[in-house]
């Protein structure tokens, strides 16, 4: 994975978004995936990057406590990002874009939902401008049980 620093030409608002690769990057700013959370516009670049390098260490050496900070920032702010959606978002499972559709079409109350949706409808929500965001595994929250079916 390769975490990419963003700027969005529209707003100028910096963000970053993770990626398998230059190459997905790629496809997704060329099909019009990547967006501004800010203003939701496609018009995007890649900042300038300097890469991690870790250096070489020799036996005995001691890491730094500062190098883990980042990595404990990251899973902080995801499960913040999780705690966050899974007490205020209602969880409507592969019914996901159907229900984002008809929210964006006033044929239902608009409230904040999550769900699944394969990459095909993901694909045409975006080119019908509904609003709607994949989440990264690490801040999807754990799917509710169904106390129906335990039984």
């Amino acid at each position: 994975m390769v975490k990419y620093a963003l700027q969005c030409l529209s707003c100028q608002s910096p963000f970053e978004a993770w990626f398998s690769g230059s190459d997905a990057f790629d496809q997704q700013k060329e099909k019009g995936l990547v967006t501004c959370p800010e203003c939701g516009s496609a018009d995007v670049k890649k900042q300038i990057m300097a890469p991690s390098v870790s250096g070489t260490r020799k036996r005995g050496d001691t890491v730094p406590a500062a190098a883990s900070t980042p990595d404990q920032k990251m899973a902080e702010m995801m499960r913040a990002v999780r705690d966050h959606i899974a007490s205020t978002h209602e969880y409507v499972g592969s019914d996901f874009a159907r229900k984002a559709r008809a929210m964006h079409e006033g044929e239902a109350e608009a409230k904040p939902v999550w769900g699944e949706t394969t990459l095909e409808e993901a694909k045409e929500l975006i080119e019908d401008g509904v609003s709607a965001v994949p989440l990264p595994e690490a801040a999807t929250p754990a799917k509710p049980v169904d106390q129906k079916k335990l039984n």
